[in-house]
């Protein structure tokens, strides 16, 4: 159910962004609300494992040339923090066009669900009030 709930929003996300971009907070609303329940899916837990083995394989390569000590909670870490600068530079560059930040944020709570320490903890709480509260906005939407 989430996962379909996180495609709905997210193509009404970018509809919206093409249709209406001078009301930039609708898109960005309704990205932010799919993200919370594509984080809640099982396919973004599939997403996740496939994160973490990535980020799995990048902190062995760190570590080896920096004698060793980086986890992959850490590099998932990094990427969330830099897929949230992502979303703010393109708000901050142009409000009208949200393409980068969409985008960006398909990945950036996933990667901040396996980060671990507070970023995971933090983005918990948020996941779990986001995908309920999007589900069921899409419920008094489309019914069901």
């Amino acid at each position: 159910m989430y996962f379909i709930t996180a495609v709905g929003l997210f193509a009404a996300a970018w509809l919206t962004n093409k249709k209406w971009g001078k009301h930039w907070w609708l898109p960005i609303s309704l990205a932010a609300l799919g993200s919370l329940a594509l984080a809640a899916s099982e396919v973004g837990g599939w997403i996740g494992y496939i994160l973490n083995l990535g980020a799995g394989a990048i902190a062995g390569a760190v570590g080896g040339l920096f004698g060793g000590g980086v986890s992959p909670s850490m590099i998932l870490g990094v990427g969330a923090l830099i897929g949230t600068i992502v979303i703010i530079a393109d708000l901050m560059v142009d409000r009208t066009c949200n393409k980068a930040a969409i985008i960006s944020f398909v990945l950036t709570p996933i990667a901040a669900m396996y980060a671990g320490g507070i970023i995971g903890s933090l983005h918990g709480g948020l996941r779990e009030a986001g995908a309920g509260a999007a589900t069921g906005l899409m419920s008094a939407l489309i019914g069901g």
